[in-house]
């Protein structure tokens, strides 16, 4: 079976990134996360950002025991959160290598048997190879783009590197300075 077909084609594996950094995209993962979870849909929301994760903050949970530390053989730990619905994986504490990315596929297919919604809180795409390499399983991606910030030739690299990787960008969220 072709797990990353089965993965692409089920929409509940989105990736929210933005092309080259935006302090508040972190937010607005946990914002998606908790919208789709009051709406009855199990969610698991991942911190993919292990050169800056944060989200591991706003819920008070540590993050010692992350995706970084399931990636490289160590034990993770899933929180559920106080938004009911809504459980969260950290980033992790161990350092983060490229090579181990090949088991986020298997961990996917593990927790979409458990999960509506898996939401990946990803580094910049344009500056991150693990954002690329990560959204070419996912169902598809939304690109956070700031007002006065984003660059508009990055948005548009962003959507190419997409298309030929037939990945779907779902959309962007436009944030205003």
């Amino acid at each position: 079976m072709n797990t990353q077909h089965v993965l692409k084609n089920e929409k509940s594996i989105l990736m929210v990134t933005s092309p080259e950094g935006n302090p508040r995209q972190s937010m607005i993962s946990l914002k998606l996360a908790s919208s789709f979870a009051e709406a009855g849909k199990r969610v698991l929301l991942v911190d993919m950002n292990f050169r800056g994760p944060i989200i591991h903050h706003l819920f008070d949970v540590p993050n010692n025991k992350g995706l970084s530390n399931i990636l490289s053989g160590e034990q993770g730990e899933i929180s559920k959160v106080f938004i009911d619905n809504l459980h969260f994986l950290p980033a992790g504490s161990v350092p983060f290598y490229l090579e181990s990315l090949n088991k986020i596929e298997q961990l996917l297919v593990a927790w979409h048997r458990i999960y509506d919604v898996i939401l990946l809180d990803s580094p910049p795409f344009l500056i991150a190879a693990d954002s690329q390499i990560v959204s070419t399983v996912c169902s598809g991606v939304i690109l956070v783009i700031q007002e006065d910030q984003t660059k508009e030739r990055d948005a548009l690299q962003v959507k190419k590197i997409l298309e030929r990787a037939n990945t779907q960008l779902l959309g962007a969220i436009y944030q205003t300075s």
